[in-house]
């Protein structure tokens, strides 16, 4: 008997796990943003961002690393870690900036950190992507 939803069993193992991981990241994110740790905070939503990219682009079929015809795709693992760092990376660059005109707010920051997760992964995967010839 053929699964009915045409998902392979990693497939589906990782559409498994990238929903428990991003249920954790959301936790994490809440947790941060009320105890005003910035740093968490930033690498949780910027990990999101990451995340939130994977699962536009492949449903979070792919967890780890795989080569497809049309190019390289990293997958939810890689997508969060680049969206932390990207996320690390946006309150470097918040203090640097805002020094000496107050505090960062917990909105601006994980505003920004989401987006510089979210297009740190696109970039990173459109430089892996190869044209299809039709």
């Amino acid at each position: 008997m053929s699964d009915p939803t045409g998902l392979t069993p990693l497939e589906k193992y990782s559409i498994a796990g990238t929903v428990v991981i991003g249920i954790l990241l959301a936790v994490l994110a809440d947790a941060s943003a009320g105890h005003q740790w910035m740093l968490w905070l930033a690498a949780s939503v910027g990990a999101l961002g990451g995340l939130a990219h994977e699962i536009a682009q492949s449903g979070g079929k792919i967890a780890f690393f795989q080569r497809y015809q049309d190019g390289f795709y990293l997958g939810s693992v890689a997508g969060m870690v680049l969206g932390a760092v990207a996320g690390l990376l946006v309150v470097r660059g918040l203090d640097a900036g805002l020094a000496g005109s107050g505090a960062t707010t917990t909105t601006q920051l994980a505003y920004d950190a989401f987006i510089a997760g979210l297009a740190l992964k696109g970039v990173t995967e459109a430089a892996g992507g190869t044209a299809v010839k039709s």
